[in-house]
């Protein structure tokens, strides 16, 4: 499907996604959902703030263990590049793509690595951060078949639940057959037509080996299972993880008390979703599917709305905050 229409899908579905949202809040009564707002216990509201800033601290040390495979890099450079990153996929309609790019240029600027090795140490990060959320929601699945109350067809979690956490072993063993196949000059050149030219070269059918080697290399050919794999993995679903903590700050402002594990599922779908359509960080995709999950899980309308726009209030503020501060302090210096 050629871009222009793929991004104009993308917009129709945010637009039709916002459209949801501010029906459902007209249709609960806009001051009813803001006196809820106003209710929220602002301790616990303020409490939500940390899991978002833990968020950065996590991802922070994702990525900087990362690029020391390769060479020493100071990890409050790495957190101030990815907070940068974040900002630009907040602000921009790039389907967290700007945001890789923009890591990428910062990463050969700041530490002068060739354009394909940052940017391969970049898509590395955020391959590994997408399996960690679905590690993360395959084992939230499993863990809701188990031990959440009320539940009647659980295999119909625990099932892709599995299946969801099989797939992240199913990918480390694969690694080293993805290798050999992206060697291919068919499907290398295939793959890297994705690739910005700007990282790849002028030319998509003559790419060398070696860049070859650097842009992919760092995810399919660095390390092993253990050693690399499963760590970046599992330290990207505890990074993601934190929003769920912070969704559940949020409800508990709101007296809402429910199972931690039904909101983490909500919060690790609305953001999924917000992913997948990719339109300024998920506005409107996010706070709908959240809205409607917290529903479907029981909680009174007027404070599910409430509670998706507060979690997704802070989490901007917070957002363009610290990587309006990077961004800044980067240019500086």
């Amino acid at each position: 499907m050629p871009r222009p229409r793929r991004q104009l899908i993308r917009l129709l579905i945010a637009v039709a996604c916002v459209a949801v949202l501010v029906w459902t809040v007209m249709k609960l009564g806009p001051a009813r959902v803001f006196a809820t707002v106003l209710e929220a216990d602002p301790l616990w509201l303020s409490l939500s703030v940390l899991p978002l800033l833990a968020r950065f601290l996590i991802w922070g040390h994702k990525w900087s263990r990362m690029l020391r495979r390769r060479e020493p890099v100071s990890y409050w450079l790495a957190l101030r590049i990815l907070a940068v990153g974040s900002f630009v996929n907040l602000t921009t309609p790039t389907a967290k793509v700007a945001g890789g790019i923009v890591r990428a240029v910062l990463l050969h600027r700041r530490v002068g690595w060739r354009k394909s090795t940052a940017y391969g140490w970049a898509f590395a990060d955020q391959i590994t951060n997408v399996l960690g959320n679905l590690f993360l929601f395959g084992s939230l699945l499993i863990g809701v078949a188990l031990f959440a109350p009320g539940i009647d067809n659980r295999a119909y979690l625990m099932i892709p639940g599995l299946l969801a956490v099989g797939a992240i072993g199913v990918a480390a063993r694969l690694r080293g057959v993805a290798w050999s196949w992206v060697q291919r000059p068919a499907v290398a050149q295939r793959l890297v037509s994705f690739v910005p030219a700007r990282f790849r070269g002028a030319s998509v059918t003559s790419i060398s080996p070696d860049r070859l080697r650097r842009i992919f290399g760092p995810l399919l050919h660095h390390g092993g299972a253990f050693e690399t794999f499963f760590p970046d993995v599992l330290w990207a679903s505890a990074g993601f993880g934190s929003l769920c903590v912070a969704n559940a700050l949020v409800l508990r402002s709101l007296g809402v008390e429910t199972s931690i594990l039904l909101i983490s599922v909500a919060v690790a779908i609305g953001y999924f979703a917000g992913v997948v359509v990719g339109v300024w960080g998920g506005i409107g995709i996010t706070e709908a599917a959240l809205t409607g999950l917290y529903v479907q899980f029981g909680i009174p309308a007027d404070q599910a709305a409430a509670a998706a726009l507060l979690h997704r209030a802070i989490f901007y503020a917070v957002v363009l905050s610290f990587g309006g501060f990077s961004l800044l302090q980067l240019g500086s210096d």
